[in-house]
């Protein structure tokens, strides 16, 4: 399933206790993962390189920084490390009329509300929903019911 990012941050606002911000002897940037203790060698974007002066996001990841429109930004988004590649916060994406994220399914069928109206719209659902062997066939059928109350599903 394709992912979109909505740069909001969540992926990495906890991430300060799993990575540190090293500073190589040649001047360049390393990432350590705290838990393993592999490195990571990274080299700021080219147009990011000043986000590294604003401040740091107390518990985030040491190089998670908002931009000047408030949006979180990866500094070193080219060559971070594998694990930050792989993570993706959802895998369904609900978002209400105005553009803002009403729910999303984490992991297997794990639903997180945003909009507290959703839960009053699923009710009657979830039944039918629960009785959906096949992955992809709940995520269809969940979407069909948020499509139809006016929220767009991004997949």
């Amino acid at each position: 399933m394709p992912f979109y990012c909505l740069r909001c941050g969540e992926c990495c606002s906890a991430m300060g206790e799993v990575h540190a911000l090293e500073r190589r002897p040649d001047g360049g940037l390393a990432v350590r993962n705290l838990y393993t203790g592999e490195v990571t060698h990274v080299t700021l974007d080219p147009d990011k390189a000043d986000l590294l002066e604003r401040p740091v996001i107390p518990g985030a990841c040491p190089l998670l920084r908002h931009d000047a429109a408030g949006l979180a930004v990866c500094p070193v988004h080219e060559t971070w490390p594998a694990v930050c590649a792989e993570y993706a916060c959802w895998r369904l994406l609900a978002l209400d009329g105005a553009g803002r994220r009403a729910a999303r399914v984490m992991g297997r069928r794990h639903l997180a509300l945003d909009d507290p109206r959703l839960e009053a719209l699923l009710a009657p659902h979830r039944g039918r929903l629960g009785r959906i062997v096949d992955d992809a066939a709940w995520d269809e059928a969940l979407a069909a019911v948020l499509e139809e109350a006016g929220y767009r599903v991004v997949r």
